[in-house]
Formats: structure tokens, C-alpha cells, sequence
């Protein structure tokens, strides 16, 4: 299980080194404005990462040569989750990290705000994995990523057009329960992917 994750954070070296420099940029020009669109962009940018290792390994034909060695392929498909976890928090401590440089840099205090946005940014981006892994696993890299565009613009135009109908959604007033909520749906939604790209893979034949 160590060897399927460090084999894949080896094959994203040169990724790591132009995420760096992007990271940079983004800091360089949005950080003196204020805007937290860098702290969701870094995240989502390791996040998306998951998918690279996958492509990685269909251009090689890794699952093919990886299934005659004494690994199964509930552990193929685990380590692919855990190596999303592992470039999520990643994403996550490196924006917190330029927050807080930025906020000294600027001399500014550091804003708890930024935490949480952090840590819902977090969550949806393992919502997010959740949702394209079964789908690189069914229908290939590709196709995943076209439906997985799908799937982001049928909820979005849906708000949209609630919002042009006028019609007013429910609200609670602590936010702490959107919070919790978030948390347990993530979990949950993790823990079904997973077993739900496992049934996938076991019926795959390379």
C-alpha cells in the first residue's frame, strides 16, 4: 500500500514544482486584493492531482502489470483515496500557509474566516474526488471529466433558476449545522465512492 502512494507522489515531482509556481502567482496577484480565491483554487488544483495519477497509470498500463504482484485490487483502488486525501490536506495546509504569510506580509491579523473557508473548500473538494473517481473507473479519464463538468452545472443552473423564479429557500440560523452537515455528508460520501469504485474495478479486466 506505501509503494501505490509513494509511486504516485513520485509521478507528480514536476507536477508539485508547477503547482509552485502557480501558487506563487495566484499569491502575487489576488492576496493584496483580499480575495479568498486563492485558497479554493490551490485546493482544487491538488485535488484535481488524483486524477492525474489515474491518467499516469492508464497511459502506462500500470493496472495490468500492478494486479500480478501481490496486491489486490480493493488496495489498487484504496490507495487512490488515500492519495487523494493525502493532496487535499496538502492543498489545504499550503493555503493556510500563504494566508498567514500573506496576512504578516500585509500586517494584517490573521482572519479565522480564512480557516473556515479553508475547511469548507476542503470537504468539497473531497466531495468532488468522491465523485470523479468511480467515474474515471467506469467510463475512463476523459468521459469523467466531461460528465463531471455535467454534474457542476446541473446543480448551479438549477440555483440559478430558483433564484430568477423567486423562490426563497429555507434557512437556519446557526451555521454551525451547515458545517456539521457538510462534514457527514463528505464522510459519507467518501465511504460510498470507495465502495462503490471497488465493485467497478473488481468487474474491470486489463
Amino acid at each position: 500500500m506505501k509503494g501505490l502512494i509513494l509511486k504516485d507522489l513520485l509521478n507528480l515531482k514536476s507536477t508539485f514544482k508547477m503547482l509552485g509556481v502557480m501558487m506563487v502567482f495566484f499569491a502575487v496577484v489576488f492576496l493584496p486584493q483580499g480575495n479568498g480565491f486563492i485558497f479554493g483554487m490551490i485546493i482544487l488544483m491538488f485535488a484535481m492531482m488524483v486524477v492525474t495519477t489515474i491518467s499516469y497509470d492508464d497511459l502506462a498500463k500500470w493496472d495490468a502489470y500492478a494486479l500480478t504482484m501481490p496486491v489486490t485490487r480493493k488496495e489498487m483502488v484504496l490507495s487512490k483515496y488515500l492519495v487523494m486525501v493525502i493532496l487535499n490536506t496538502l492543498g489545504a495546509v499550503l493555503s493556510l500557509a500563504v494566508g498567514i504569510v500573506g496576512s504578516i506580509i500585509m500586517g494584517k491579523s490573521f482572519d479565522l474566516e480564512i480557516l473556515a473557508i479553508v475547511g469548507v473548500i476542503y470537504l468539497v473538494a473531497l466531495i468532488f474526488g468522491s465523485v470523479i473517481i468511480p467515474l474515471i473507473y467506469k467510463f475512463g479519464t476523459e468521459k469523467a471529466r466531461l460528465l463531471l463538468v455535467l454534474c457542476a452545472l446541473i446543480p448551479t443552473a438549477l440555483i440559478l433558476l430558483v433564484e430568477q423564479l423567486g423562490v426563497s429557500l429555507p434557512t437556519i440560523g446557526n451555521p454551525w449545522i451547515y458545517l456539521i452537515a457538510l462534514i457527514g455528508f463528505s464522510v459519507v460520501g467518501v465511504v460510498l465512492s470507495y465502495l462503490i469504485s471497488v465493485k467497478i474495478y473488481s468487474e474491470k479486466e486489463f
